[in-house]
């Protein structure tokens, strides 16, 4: 009894793996089971674009093009692919990744190809599959050379960055398809610059140059700085605009009588300087100056940008490092307060709409 028990258990247990085995060929083989799918694998990459002050997924929305690098463990290029257009924003979309299983690390760059308008504003030497090391991939800064050496005047076009260590499953038996998000950081920033006279007087524009230096025209592989010349960013655009102001939002109590003596009534419309730059990654080791010149030739202003920025940053219900809150914030408006010989005051500053009072504001060394 005890052996044809046992020889019922075997058995069955042998019936049991057949059927499995044949259950899982259907979705192997169209050729014989023409009704079912095959074993077809799909390796995928989407890109997600959170890394900013909304907190929310705006890749659909601002990435124009994306160029995607795979490389072995051992660092060689075995992949390369670019996309650009209305399919970046359609619902859904990935890129197919054409590699058999495996590891990989994925580099992205996005933002080299845009709406031909205007020159690009970023490039990546040539890469070739089987040749190019992962430390030879880099992004440089298109710039333009004068006598005072390197600089950059038009707008830029966005760049983002993404990196991602994948190991693609071994889906040869069941098929299917496998997706991996890479997460982006956008590598460019847009600074407004308004300055208005504690007066109420007009400011010209014209009047006034704007720069910004710093050596960040060339990202790494991992979106590090990497040695570069100087740059200098110019404004690329300059108007007049106007905003509304009374006596008692003058930054310097001090002031305000002075203000209120060079004007009996409260002042409701004020002519401002507006300029706009664009430059490249912000980063916490880097101080990144911007300077203002007046009429005279004279500095107006000159301030550590980065110090300024990271002023904000725990006024914010996100807790956020300093680089994480570089990385996601890409517009800074300042609004600077110039006196009678057109310079800045230097007691206080608008950023973002938030006034900072900087009289015990220590921001260290150069």
């Amino acid at each position: 009894m005890n052996i044809i028990s046992a020889y019922i258990r075997k058995m069955g247990r042998a019936i049991l793996a057949a059927t499995v085995f044949c259950s899982v060929l259907p979705s192997c083989d169209n050729i014989i089971y023409d009704d079912e799918g095959d074993c077809s694998v799909t390796y995928r990459v989407a890109f997600r674009y959170d890394r900013n002050m909304k907190w929310t997924d705006a890749f659909p929305s601002e990435v124009k093009s994306v160029h995607l690098y795979a490389f072995n463990k051992g660092g060689i290029l075995v992949w390369q692919n670019s996309e650009k257009g209305e399919a970046l924003a359609a619902d859904g979309y990935a890129m197919t990744l054409d590699l058999p299983s495996g590891d990989y690390h994925l580099v992205a760059w996005c933002g080299l190809e845009n709406d031909g308008t205007r020159p690009e504003s970023f490039f990546v030497p040539e890469a070739r599959v089987g040749e190019t090391r992962l430390e030879e991939l880099r992004c440089k800064l298109s710039r333009e050379y004068d006598a005072g050496g390197a600089y950059s005047k038009k707008k830029l076009y966005p760049l983002y960055h993404g990196m991602l260590d994948v190991n693609l499953p071994d889906l040869t038996y069941e098929g299917g398809e496998y997706t991996c998000t890479v997460p982006l950081i956008k590598n460019t920033n847009h600074v407004r610059v308004i300055l208005q006279h504690l007066s109420g007087e007009p400011v010209a524009p014209e009047d006034f140059t704007f720069q910004i230096e710093e050596e960040n025209g060339l990202m790494g592989n991992d979106n590090s700085l990497l040695p570069d010349e100087m740059i200098t960013y110019w404004a690329h655009d300059k108007q007049s605009g106007t905003t509304g102001m009374g006596i008692d939002d003058y930054p310097e109590q001090g002031r305000a009588a002075q203000a209120e003596q060079a004007s009996a009534r409260a002042v409701t419309s004020v002519s401002v300087a507006i300029a706009d730059l664009t430059i490249a990654r912000l980063t916490k080791e880097r101080k990144t100056y911007l300077t203002i010149h007046n009429p005279e030739g004279e500095i107006a202003a000159r301030i550590p940008l980065r110090d300024y920025a990271l002023l904000l940053k725990d006024g914010y219900d996100h807790e956020m490092t300093d680089e994480d809150y570089l990385d996601r914030q890409d517009e800074w408006a300042l609004t600077f307060f110039l006196d009678e010989r057109d310079k800045w005051i230097g007691v206080s500053i608008i950023i973002n709409s938030w006034r900072v009072v900087l009289e015990d504001i220590d921001f260290g060394g150069n």
